[in-house]
């Protein structure tokens, strides 16, 4: 983690005094994905959501509710 901020801080402050803490590492390369759309297409939400039913079938069959 320390080596990936080291990278990302390395050049920020060349000595011109001006554009201390607005260097964007990715520039125009960033990806952004809507929070909504990366629950929909995540293999994390994914699982968690089978993981959800299958617990709550889990509960239904040995409590019987």
């Amino acid at each position: 983690m320390s080596t990936v901020v080291d990278v990302a801080l390395s050049g920020e402050d060349d000595g011109d005094g001006g554009n201390e803490g607005t260097r964007d590492p990715f520039g125009e390369s960033a990806i952004e994905v809507e929070d909504d759309e990366l629950r929909r297409i995540s293999p994390g939400a994914w699982a968690g959501r089978v993981t959800e039913r299958l617990d709550d079938f889990g509960r239904r069959l040995i409590y019987g509710r």
